[in-house]
C-alpha cells in the first residue's frame, strides 16, 4: 500500500488511552495503565501498539490533552535540538500559537532560552501564558524588518522567505 491506497486503512497516529491487554513479551505496562504515544490506526476504538511507542500518561492530563502531545512535542524538541539550542540564546518561534509552536515556546523557555513568539492578535495572551518573554503580532509588525536578532529561528507557520529569516 501507499502509492494508490493508504498504507494504514485507519488514520491516526497520536493516542492516549488505557491498556486493555498486553502480549506475552510486554514488560513495561499492565492492563489498566493509562498511556500515551504513537500508534498506526489511532483513530480506532482499540489499537495494538508496540510498548516502545508508549509512555505512562502524565498525571493531571485528560486523555485528549495527552493525545495532543506526542507528534507536536517531539517535533518541537527535534527542531530545537537540530538548531543547537542552548541556555541564554535568543530564540524566535514563528507560529508560536500552533501545535508545534506551543511546545517549542515552552521547551525553549525550559531549556533556558529567551523566547520571542510570533502569532496573530487573538493568540497573544496564549503565547505569553506559555512563557514567551516577548510576543510579536505579525498582523501589526514585520519581525523580518525589525532590529531583533536571534540565535535560532523556528518557522512553523508563516511564509517568510529563507533570505528574510537569515536577516534576523
Amino acid at each position: 500500500g501507499g502509492a494508490r491506497r493508504p498504507t494504514f486503512l485507519i488514520p491516526g497516529g497520536d493516542l492516549a488511552g488505557t491498556v486493555e491487554r498486553v502480549g506475552d513479551r510486554v514488560t513495561g505496562f499492565a492492563p489498566g495503565a493509562d498511556v500515551y504515544g504513537f500508534g498506526h490506526g489511532a483513530f480506532a476504538e482499540y489499537v495494538a501498539v508496540p510498548q516502545n511507542r508508549l509512555a505512562p500518561m502524565p498525571a493531571g492530563l485528560s486523555f485528549e490533552q495527552a493525545a495532543s502531545v506526542p507528534l507536536a512535542a517531539v517535533t518541537a524538541l527535534q527542531c530545537l535540538r537540530a538548531g543547537g539550542i542552548a541556555a541564554g540564546q535568543q530564540v524566535l518561534v514563528v507560529g508560536a500559537s500552533g501545535g508545534v509552536g506551543t511546545f517549542a515556546v515552552q521547551l525553549a523557555k525550559h531549556l533556558g532560552a529567551h523566547v520571542t513568539g510570533v502569532c496573530s492578535t487573538p493568540h497573544i495572551d496564549l503565547v505569553q501564558g506559555l512563557g514567551a518573554d516577548q510576543v510579536i503580532d505579525y498582523t501589526r509588525e514585520d519581525f523580518t524588518a525589525g532590529t531583533g536578532r536571534y540565535d535560532l529561528v523556528l518557522q512553523l507557520g508563516g511564509t517568510y522567505s529563507p533570505t528574510s529569516i537569515r536577516r534576523v
